[in-house]
Order: C-alpha cells, then sequence, then structure tokens
C-alpha cells in the first residue's frame, strides 16, 4: 500500500539531517525529488562552512586529496556564480557563515590544478574574474592568457571595497557570522544592512582596523556598531593590528547583554581605561586582551589597571580569560584572581616573567575551578618562586589541562613530585624545567588520565627508562602521546626511538615524537655549545 509523507514531515527529516551534519544524504535528497530540492540544497549550503570539503578536507582524507581539492572547487563555483544568477537556486543567500579567506586557500592549494581549474573557470565565471585585454582595432580581445592571477581574483571575487560588501548584504539574510581582513569594509553604512535585511547577524570576526585618511577605524567602528541593532552581536574579534578608541569601546556597550566572546588588541591605555566604563556584561564567558601599545607605567597607569581589574571582577559569567603584554598582567591578575564572585574555567597569561609574579601566583591558587591553565614567560631560579608557583598549581585539583613554557625552566624533578599528585584529573601537560633524566618520569605515573606529555626541558633519558614508564601506564592514558625535547645528547639511537614508537602504538594506541636540543639552535649557536 503506498502512501506519501506529508510535506512538513519530510523538511522535518532534512533538517535532522542537516543537525547530524550529513551532507551525503543531504545531497541524495536535493537529488532525488524536486519536492525537496531547494530545501536540502538549503540546509546544505547552511553547512558549507563544516563540510569536510570546505579548506581542502581533513588528515582521513588525503588519500583522496585530488575528488576533495575538486568538490572544494566546485562548492566555491557553485556560490560565486550564484551572485551572477548563474546557477537554479540563489545558493549564496544560504550561506549562514562567510569566510573569504577559504577561498584563497583554494587557489593556493598544490590540488588546484589545471583539469581542477578547468572544471572551475567557466565561462561565466571566467568572464567575471578576466581583466587581461589586448587592442585590435577598436576592439578590445581578451589576451592569451588563460586564467587571471590569484591575487586579482581575490580581489574580484574577495577582497570587497566597502560599497561592495554593503550591496552584498542585501541579498545575504540568513548571514550570521562574518570574517573580513579590514576593518575598513564596515564603512559605507554595512551596520544597517545587517540591521536591515540580516536579522540573525551576530558574529563578526576583523584582521585589523586602522585609520587611512581622512578616515578614522575609531569613528567608523562607532557609527557601526551604533549601526546595529541594539543586543545582537554575540562575539566580536580583532585579530592583528587596530586603531580602536575609547569611542569604540563604548560603542561596544550596546551590545553588552549580548556579548559571549570579546577579543581586542592593539589598544591604547586611554582606551583600555574606557573599558571600566562599561556596565557589567551579562553573558560574557570568554575575553581575550592582548599586545597594548606601550605605555609609561606611572600611578595613572596602575589606577588604570585597578579599574579594569574591577570591571574584569564584574563579569561573574566570565570563564575563559586572556592576556598577553596588555598591561602589566601579572598586576591585574593578582587583583582579578582572588575575587570570590570570579570562577574561571581557562586562563591564559604569556609574555610574563617570574621575578616579581608572587602575588599573582598566590592569587591563583583562588581559582579552584580552573581546567585549562596556560602560563608563558621567563622562568625564574630563586627556589622561593618557583616553590610559590608549584603550591598554587597543586591547589587546583581540577585541571585537565597544563602548559608551562619557558616559566618553569626552573623546576626540577622534586618540583614536578610534589605538583602532580594533586592533578588527578590532568590529560594534557607540557612542561619545561632545569634538567630531567629517567627519575624524573616516575612523578608523572601520579596522573591515572594522562594524554599527552610533553617535556621541553633539557634531558636525557634512556631506552629502558622510557619502555619501563610506559610499561606502567594504565588504560586511561590509552592513546597517550609522549614527546621529548630539548634532550642534550643522542644517545637514543634511531633503533630504540623505534622500539619506544611501537611500544606506544601496541600497547597504548599512542605515538612519541623525539627532539635533540641542538636542533633548536642555529649552527653558531650549536658551536658555542659545543666549546
Amino acid at each position: 500500500m503506498d502512501f506519501a509523507l506529508p510535506g512538513d514531515v519530510l523538511y522535518i527529516i532534512v533538517d535532522i539531517l542537516g543537525d547530524e551534519k550529513d551532507y551525503n544524504s543531504l545531497f541524495q535528497c536535493a537529488i532525488a525529488s524536486k519536492w525537496l530540492t531547494e530545501h536540502s540544497l538549503a540546509v546544505l549550503y547552511k553547512l558549507c562552512d563544516t563540510s569536510p570539503v570546505r579548506g581542502g578536507g581533513t588528515e582521513d582524507e588525503q588519500s583522496e586529496q585530488d575528488p576533495t581539492i575538486r568538490k572544494w572547487a566546485l562548492l566555491w563555483r557553485s556560490i560565486i556564480l550564484s551572485t551572477l544568477d548563474q546557477t537554479f537556486l540563489p545558493y549564496y543567500s544560504y550561506v549562514r557563515y562567510l569566510d573569504l579567506d577559504d577561498f584563497g586557500d583554494l587557489l593556493r592549494d598544490p590540488g588546484f590544478t589545471t583539469k581542477t581549474k578547468e572544471d572551475f573557470f567557466t565561462p561565466e565565471l571566467l568572464d567575471f574574474v578576466s581583466h587581461d585585454y589586448q587592442s585590435k582595432g577598436n576592439k578590445r580581445l581578451r589576451s592569451s592568457r588563460v586564467y587571471p592571477d590569484n591575487d586579482w581574483i581575490k580581489v574580484k571575487v574577495g577582497t570587497v571595497p566597502p560599497e561592495t560588501l554593503s550591496g552584498w548584504l542585501d541579498g545575504l539574510p540568513l548571514l550570521q557570522s562574518l570574517t573580513i581582513w579590514s576593518g575598513d569594509a564596515l564603512s559605507q553604512h554595512a551596520g544597517d544592512k545587517l540591521r536591515n535585511h540580516c536579522p540573525d547577524f551576530k558574529q563578526l570576526t576583523i584582521y585589523g582596523w586602522k585609520d587611512d585618511p581622512p578616515k578614522s577605524a575609531e569613528a567608523d567602528s562607532e557609527v557601526f556598531l551604533n549601526e546595529l541593532r541594539p543586543d545582537t552581536v554575540e562575539y566580536f574579534e580583532v585579530l592583528s593590528f587596530s586603531q580602536l578608541g575609547p569611542r569604540s569601546i563604548k560603542a561596544l556597550g550596546s551590545h553588552l547583554n549580548s556579548l559571549t566572546e570579546l577579543k581586542l588588541t592593539s589598544l591604547t591605555v586611554e582606551t583600555i581605561a574606557e573599558l571600566s566604563s562599561l556596565t557589567a556584561p551579562p553573558a560574557l564567558k570568554v575575553l581575550v586582551l592582548t599586545d597594548s601599545v606601550p605605555a609609561v607605567r606611572d600611578e595613572s597607569f596602575f589606577a588604570t589597571i585597578t579599574q579594569v581589574a574591577e570591571w574584569i571582577c564584574t563579569c561573574k559569567s566570565l570563564r575563559r580569560l586572556e592576556l598577553r603584554q596588555f598591561v602589566d598582567d601579572a598586576v591585574l591578575l593578582s587583583q582579578i584572581l582572588a575575587d570570590e564572585g570570579l570562577r574561571l574555567t581557562t586562563l591564559s597569561l604569556a609574555g610574563y616573567g617570574m621575578a616579581g609574579s608572587r602575588e599573582f601566583h598566590e592569587a591563583l591558587a583562588c581559582q579552584r575551578t580552573l581546567q585549562n591553565l596556560y602560563l608563558r614567560g621567563e622562568g625564574g631560579d630563586l627556589p622561593i618562586d618557583n616553590e610559590l608557583l608549584v603550591q598554587a598549581i597543586a591547589q587546583l585539583n581540577d585541571l585537565r589541562e597544563l602548559e608551562l613554557k619557558d616559566i618553569s625552566d626552573g623546576f626540577t624533578p622534586d618540583h614536578v613530585m610534589a605538583l602532580t599528585p594533586y592533578l588527578p584529573h590532568l590529560e594534557r601537560l607540557w612542561i619545561s624545567g632545569d634538567f630531567f633524566d629517567d627519575g624524573a618520569l616516575t612523578a608523572f605515573l601520579c596522573l591515572p588520565k594522562l594524554q599527552s606529555l610533553a617535556i621541553h626541558a633539557f634531558s636525557k633519558f634512556t631506552a629502558d627508562g622510557i619502555l619501563g614508564f610506559v610499561a606502567q601506564l594504565g588504560p586511561g592514558n590509552r592513546g597517550f602521546n609522549l614527546t621529548i625535547l630539548n634532550a642534550v645528547d643522542s644517545t637514543l639511537t634511531e633503533e630504540a626511538q623505534t622500539v619506544i614508537r611501537d611500544t606506544l602504538k601496541v600497547s597504548l594506541d599512542g605515538s612519541f615524537d623525539y627532539g635533540l636540543a641542538q636542533e633548536e639552535y642555529s649552527d653558531e649557536d650549536s658551536d658555542e655549545m659545543s666549546e
């Protein structure tokens, strides 16, 4: 007995396939019935940013690299042609996440061969991107050069001037996220366009935003943020050099109720001071502040640190805090971490020194909720400084990941022995140190869930010592990766390394990497070390 499913049920099924990211089934639905084509393709193109085709595929697809590159190229061809009304459906209008850098990656990929280019550059697309012409009488003819250079193609398709981006936004009603090279593209009232034509827009990533006289990055960003519908931006990130100012920060205040991730760089001290004028952002979970403009460390500077610390303490939903050469970061954190209302799960600090950071390390122990801790800086030789850091980390009993890069250069095996018994949930550890040998490996047997161990200390391990250590690992260490860097000699032969590698693979489905200290220095430095 034949029966037909109601159309709305079929659409529900297609939506479920989208939730499960079942790309193949969605495509089969699209070609199986004209009734399902449009809805299936709309769902499929919404997911294009998560597809294994995008970016050339994953490592597991390397054996099928050529087919993957071809699919990647055809995906972009369809999106571009749809903007020219050259496709059955307006695929570009289904896109929720637009990353034009991905298109540049395709053009540069070694797998983008002549045959793939022939499939990609259909006559319509070639006409759109071509710019090489030669004169013949009163006519302009395309030259013999078949394909334009990649830079021109990226300019034509990917690097859009402000007026072009504003025009695009009219036709992207489902756009939620935008990644652009320069904030300058957001002038020409792009905020108004997003407000009126992209009701679900919520995420913006900008590589850089610099002044371009007479244009001002601060003025343009202020206008853009205020043009958007209030409390709609959830994610705002500036990756590289920018000249955003106090007015930009104030304009971010119109999105404080929605903002969950804020990542800023290159701020002046005057701009940093404006952060303290913002009210407490109730939803902010991630805050990343890096590479500020250097400023005189006077009384006003440290007053600003205190004001910013007080503001960060009002961010009660904050779970992840990352700092790198923001202000005097150790001083800032010493004023933040002891706050009882702050419950971080991830803390990252780079570019600080062990000397002068005792108050920060003491306050670190207050954040018992930390699961991920990443510290990178200049280590110290004073035993008291190293012991204070060990004591602080030993109280963070819920840690899953711990990276101590360079900051632990003064750690001895005794420091590690004193630390590891208090980290029962640790899964990943990167540690440097003074000098480690086979005896230090015993300390890591206290970590029953450890999956990855990277030792960056100067070291001299033997094959027997490493194999003895591996033999004592348990079922909770399955998949274990051991990386030893900065080994001071080559007594661990290639044959021994192979035995260790094979043993880890067989016993724990693990892996082993080994590097000599000399490999990290220039030839001149190596000569000096040998002397």
